[in-house]
């Protein structure tokens, strides 16, 4: 299976906010614990943080104090688009891209995933493309029980 895969999710936020959440605030909602390089060696990162900006870095900060660097942002415009390569616990010549686009809706904002770029990987294309179909599931389940918690004052 190396077709792209497409996830779409709806939060109850602006599409500013959605986007804020998803970037400056992913370490409010991602999935440390399971979804991560620390998560390997049965740990919790410290921090997971999204550059705002393009052409910044996704990254994980250990316990240990070590950085991992799980993508490079592409593209980047809030409240609307982001595009990133993806490679935790890769190397960046294994990464794979992931476009994340947020429209306005009458009930709050659609977020619609792509990660694709999965031939990248060879061999390993079709076990790793079939891991993150289900994978994406459960961080965007995050990201919409994030996005459906009160704002703290």
């Amino acid at each position: 299976m190396n077709d792209p895969i497409n996830k779409s999710v709806t939060v109850p936020l602006t599409a500013a906010e959605a986007f804020a959440l998803f970037t400056d605030g992913i370490d409010k909602w991602w999935p440390g614990q399971t979804h991560s390089v620390s998560a390997s060696q049965k740990k919790t990162p410290k921090k997971v943080h999204f550059d705002t900006h393009k052409d910044g870095k996704i990254t994980e900060l250990t316990e240990d104090g070590e950085t991992h660097i799980w993508g490079k942002i592409l593209a980047y415009d809030p409240g609307k688009y982001l595009a990133f390569t993806w490679f935790p616990g890769k190397t960046e010549d294994e990464a794979t891209v992931v476009t994340v686009s947020f429209q306005q809706t009458e009930t709050g904002t659609q977020c619609d995933l792509t990660h694709g770029g999965f031939d990248i990987l060879g061999d390993l294309a079709d076990a790793v493309s079939s891991s993150y179909l289900t994978g994406w599931d459960l961080v965007l389940g995050s990201y919409c029980t994030a996005a459906k918690q009160p704002a703290l004052a």
